[in-house]
């Protein structure tokens, strides 16, 4: 069968099945793209024309190599590519930082491809405020999208990392101050950033968080501590666990310090240490400015 051939831009997006990627697909179809919807699990029977699914475990070396060839024989028109990487499988942190890394190794596999058919790629990758937590208050997730973020960057691909806040059913409120954006709102932010992304170089940029400045109260409790010890010994694997830790550790900590160090608010001073430990290029759309140059120690 002959490849198909579409005007429209292309929109690869990695983690299609998952619960913001269900969220990406409509917006970006809506938006013009056509997409490649990449999977480990497609829906039997996919209803929209604009979206081809293709099943793959981005974890495994052969599915990663198959999507490449599928995205590039799917993609045989000269028009621009975007890669959207939304990947995360949350059942535990084992799988977590598995998920990460093969959604990190597939982009890069991917550009190489399309690099080798004389086209460029355009990645949009979905990341967080955890990045930015210091050592004492990061978690493994944390830990693993920073280690994904920084790759990316220096990898040479062109594009930008959004650092979304936490994601769920409600956004925040009086009673839960620290920032939360429903599923939709980040879908939205990131379909919005495949446009602006450049085309050259890689940015990392911190979306308007639009919540109150202020570190809740983590009471120190006999549960606090209880979670702590979980996380280091019988619940290493969960990453509820890692997560009540960390903000059993933020509580313990003055307010003073508490509202320099909560990730969750993107403090202004951990955007400058993250620009210039890893040397990256960080736009912080609250300011309005330009890149935060990583050598600013104001």
């Amino acid at each position: 069968m002959a490849a198909m051939r579409s005007v429209s831009p292309v929109l690869v997006l990695l983690g299609a099945s998952g619960r913001l990627g269900r969220a990406v697909q409509p917006l970006a179809v809506a938006a013009g793209f056509h997409v490649v919807a990449v999977a480990r699990t497609p829906p039997a029977a996919p209803r929209s024309g604009s979206t081809q699914w293709v099943g793959a475990d981005l974890t495994v070396v052969r599915d990663r190599a198959r999507v490449a060839a599928a995205v590039t024989n799917r993609t045989a028109s000269s028009g621009p590519i975007y890669v959207v990487d939304v990947v995360l499988d949350r059942s535990g942190v084992d799988a977590m930082r598995r998920s990460i890394r093969g959604a990190t190794e597939g982009v890069l596999q991917l550009r190489t491809e399309f690099r080798a058919a004389g086209r460029e790629t355009t990645l949009i990758a979905a990341s967080t405020t955890a990045v930015l937590a210091p050592g004492l208050y990061q978690t493994p997730y944390g830990l693993a999208k920073r280690r994904q973020v920084v790759t990316y960057a220096r990898s040479g691909v062109a594009g930008a990392a959004l650092l979304l806040p936490q994601l769920g059913p409600e956004t925040g409120t009086a009673s839960k101050p620290q920032p939360t954006w429903s599923f939709e709102q980040a879908a939205q932010a990131l379909v919005s950033a495949v446009s602006a992304a450049p085309h050259h170089g890689f940015t990392v940029r911190v979306p308007a968080l639009a919540a109150d400045v202020r570190s809740s109260h983590v009471a120190i409790n006999d549960s606090t501590l209880l979670a702590h010890l979980h996380s280091l010994v019988l619940d290493r694997d969960s990453m509820l666990a890692h997560r009540a830790a960390a903000r059993g550790r933020l509580g313990w900590t003055p307010e003073r310090l508490r509202l320099r160090f909560d990730h969750h608010h993107a403090p202004a001073e951990l955007v400058r240490r993250f620009a210039k430990r890893y040397h990256l290029a960080v736009v912080d759309e609250r300011s309005g400015c330009g890149p935060i140059p990583w050598g600013s120690h104001d």
